[in-house]
C-alpha cells in the first residue's frame, strides 16, 4: 500500500514537473517571439525614420540651403540639398559686377545630399558668392537620366533657364551678395518670385515700372512685366544704357549711369528680333509680327519690325533734388527756375531787338 502510494506521488510529481516545464518553454516562446516582434518594429521604425529623412532626395522640386563663412582667404560653404548623391555642383564666386570669376570650384553631392565646398576669398569689393547646379558642364549619366538631359524636371524658385550652344537649359541656382564691412547674411535662402501674370508670355506685352531711384551714381529702375523669363531688354537715357534679362516671374532690373539731363525719358524697350532664344521668337515672331498693344512701335528702318517700347517721364528736378546736400526741393527749383524766367523776361523788355 504505502508502496503504491510512493509510486503514485512520483508520477504526480513528474506530471507537475512536465507541465511545469512546458509552461516554462511557452513563456520563453513568448518573450522571444515578443522581443523578435519588437526588434523587427524597431528596425521597421528605423527603417522608417531613414525613409523619412532620405526621402526628398530626388525630389524635381530642388531644395539647397547651408551657409557661407569666411575663415581667413577662403569661404567656406557648408550645405545641404535634396540632389541624389553623385550630383556635381559648382561653386563661384564672382567680382566686377557679374563680369570676373575670382575663384570657383567642383564638387559632388555626399549620400545625405550634403555638400562642402571651399573658396577663394577675393578680400576686397563686393561679389556674389554662386552654387549651381547645371547640365551645362560633366554629369553622370544616372543624374542626367533622373533630371532630363538638359534638366528639364527641374523645379521649384531655385530654377532658372540659361542659353547653351545645346539651346535652353534649366539650372538650380543659389546666389548669395557680399558685401565688404557690411552685416552680411551668407545664407542660401530660395528667392521670393511673384506669381507668374495670367497673361504671361502673351504678345499683348505689358511693363510695369516699380521703383527708380538714384544715388548721384547710377540709376536704379525695376518692375516686372508678361514677358516670358530670358528675354533680352535694355533701358535708355539718352547715352546712358543698360540691358538685363527677365526673370522668372516676369521681372527685371536695371542699374546704368546716372546723369542729369532736361527733358529725357527713360526708354524701355524689348526686341524679339534681336537675338532672343529660339522659344522667345517663337511667342512673338522673330520680327516681332505677333506683337499688339498700344506699346507696340515699328522699326522706322524696316517696316517689316515691331518692338516694344515703354517711355517713362522724369523728373530730372526731383532727381537732382534728392541728393542735395542742403535739402532743396523740387518746389524750390521750380521757384528758381520761375524768378530766372522773370529776370529774363525784364531784361528782354529793357533791351529790345535793335531791328
Amino acid at each position: 500500500m504505502n508502496r503504491n502510494k510512493l509510486v503514485a506521488s512520483i508520477l504526480l510529481f513528474s506530471l507537475l514537473l512536465i507541465a511545469g516545464c512546458g509552461n516554462l518553454l511557452k513563456s520563453k516562446e513568448d518573450t522571444d517571439a515578443s522581443s523578435s516582434d519588437g526588434d523587427k518594429k524597431g528596425t521597421e521604425e528605423e527603417v522608417k525614420g531613414d525613409s523619412e529623412e532620405t526621402a526628398n532626395l530626388g525630389d524635381y522640386h530642388i531644395v539647397l540651403s547651408g551657409d557661407v563663412k569666411e575663415e581667413g582667404d577662403q569661404f567656406i560653404i557648408e550645405g545641404k540639398s535634396n540632389l541624389i548623391p553623385g550630383s556635381r555642383i559648382v561653386g563661384e564666386v564672382v567680382v566686377d559686377e557679374g563680369e570676373t570669376v575670382f575663384s570657383d570650384t567642383s564638387e559632388l553631392i555626399d549620400n545625405d545630399g550634403s555638400f562642402y565646398m571651399e573658396l577663394e576669398h577675393h578680400q576686397y569689393g563686393e561679389a556674389e558668392i554662386i552654387v549651381r547646379f547645371d547640365f551645362d558642364g560633366v554629369q553622370e549619366d544616372e543624374v542626367k537620366r533622373h533630371y532630363g538631359e538638359k534638366g528639364q524636371k527641374l523645379e521649384g524658385p531655385f530654377i532658372y533657364k540659361h542659353e547653351t550652344y545645346d539651346g535652353i537649359l534649366k539650372k538650380a541656382e543659389a546666389k548669395i551678395a557680399y558685401e565688404p564691412g557690411g552685416a552680411n547674411d551668407l545664407t542660401m535662402k530660395a528667392p521670393e518670385w511673384n506669381d507668374l501674370p495670367e497673361d504671361y508670355g502673351d504678345p499683348r506685352v505689358w511693363i510695369e515700372v516699380d521703383d527708380i531711384t538714384e544715388d548721384g551714381e547710377f540709376f536704379y529702375v525695376s518692375g516686372h512685366s508678361n514677358i516670358l523669363e530670358g528675354s533680352e531688354i535694355k533701358v535708355d537715357y539718352k547715352y546712358n544704357r543698360d540691358k538685363t534679362q527677365v526673370k522668372p516671374d516676369g521681372s527685371f532690373e536695371f542699374k546704368f549711369d546716372y546723369e542729369y539731363l532736361e527733358d529725357q525719358e527713360i526708354v524701355i524697350t524689348f526686341e524679339p528680333s534681336a537675338w532672343q532664344w529660339n522659344e522667345i521668337e517663337e511667342a512673338y515672331g522673330s520680327t516681332g509680327q505677333k506683337l499688339v498693344g498700344n506699346l507696340v512701335v515699328s522699326d522706322k528702318y524696316n517696316t517689316d519690325k515691331q518692338y516694344i517700347e515703354k517711355r517713362i517721364p522724369w523728373d530730372n528736378k526731383s532727381a537732382q533734388s534728392s541728393n542735395s546736400e542742403n535739402g532743396s526741393n523740387s518746389d524750390d527749383t521750380d521757384a528758381d527756375d520761375d524768378s530766372k524766367n522773370n529776370s529774363d523776361a525784364n531784361d528782354e523788355e529793357e533791351n529790345p531787338d535793335e531791328e
